[in-house]
């Protein structure tokens, strides 16, 4: 797979990284990890599946899922083929996904299978008819879903794009990387746009006031699907080479062992996830030596 020099985006920057460290560890969740290679040959050939499906520039890729390994590829592979991702909490509720869907006139859904309780799978099949937009539905999970040619596994995309040539896209600084909704506390969910070129200069500030180097590695415990974990969680961890440790969410015993077991150096978070873990008492046997900076936001700190 060869990236062209002077190609410009979040892609192109994943690219090169992959390029100088191939077999470094980009990517770990659970008992799984990807090298900066692997990850790239998935990601790619999810965007040449996705490209066979019709999806092109400036058409929404929404994302339904928590910090699963899967978010990350899918983000990628959009940004690839120019198209925009829209992240969702999955705590939407239905109404609220649809409204999301509708307003950004989604073309095609990443989601789980199931979540939390939740099962996503009914969810969108009894939303399709709803909103004519959406075209296809791409579910992480194991259910067999050969009873509807609009319903694909993640894993089969990617299977299937193996191989395949992309037609490239131009991607400028300005374009659209992203659309992440406000919090609707006060009136109804607002999208806000994100160019790649805003994304990226925000992650190389990030990164150098950190003083982060291929060397690091960031525990993302902030959610995938806001700016915080999308900008300045993942998009560090592309803009220095360094590693990314996926927590599925948020909760401080979990956190606690993958900082002991995945030693990153990275942490970020709210005031409340950091305030929970300093009350916990398993935080004074636990070994936090690997850490050593991180960003703090989102609320006033004490």
């Amino acid at each position: 797979m060869e990236v062209r020099s002077e190609a410009f985006g979040v892609h192109a920057a994943f690219y090169a990284q992959r390029e100088k460290r191939p077999d470094d560890v980009f990517l770990r969740s659970d008992d799984r990890s990807w090298t900066w290679a692997e990850a790239a040959a998935q990601a790619h050939a999810l965007a040449c599946s996705f490209q066979e499906l019709g999806i092109e520039k400036g058409d929404r890729i929404a994302l339904t899922m928590p910090n699963w390994p899967e978010f990350v590829l899918a983000v990628l592979a959009a940004a690839e083929i120019g198209a925009v991702a829209v992240p969702l909490n999955p705590a939407y509720s239905a109404r609220d996904i649809q409204f999301i869907l509708r307003n950004t006139e989604a073309a095609l859904v990443v989601t789980a299978e199931r979540y939390a309780g939740v099962e996503y799978l009914e969810l969108f099949e009894a939303l399709l008819p709803e909103l004519p937009s959406l075209q296809y539905l791409v579910t992480v999970g194991d259910e067999d879903l050969w009873y509807d040619d609009r319903i694909y596994q993640f894993e089969d995309l990617v299977s299937a794009g193996r191989g395949h040539a992309l037609i490239p896209e131009i991607i400028e600084p300005a374009d659209p990387f992203a659309v992440l909704f406000t919090a609707g506390t006060s009136t109804k969910y607002k999208g806000v746009v994100q160019s790649h070129g805003s994304l990226l200069r925000t992650a190389a500030a990030t990164a150098a006031g950190l003083d982060m180097t291929s060397s690091d590695a960031t525990l993302c415990t902030v959610p995938l699907f806001n700016i915080f974990g999308l900008g300045v969680a993942l998009l560090t961890s592309i803009a220095t080479g360094s590693g990314l440790v996926l927590q599925e969410s948020f909760e401080v015993e979990e956190a606690l062992r993958l900082i002991e077991t995945q030693t990153p150096s990275i942490l970020h978070g709210v005031p409340t996830m950091f305030v929970m873990m300093l009350r916990d008492p398993a935080t004074d046997s636990s070994d936090l030596s690997s850490l050593r900076a991180g960003v703090i936001a989102g609320a006033p700190v004490s």
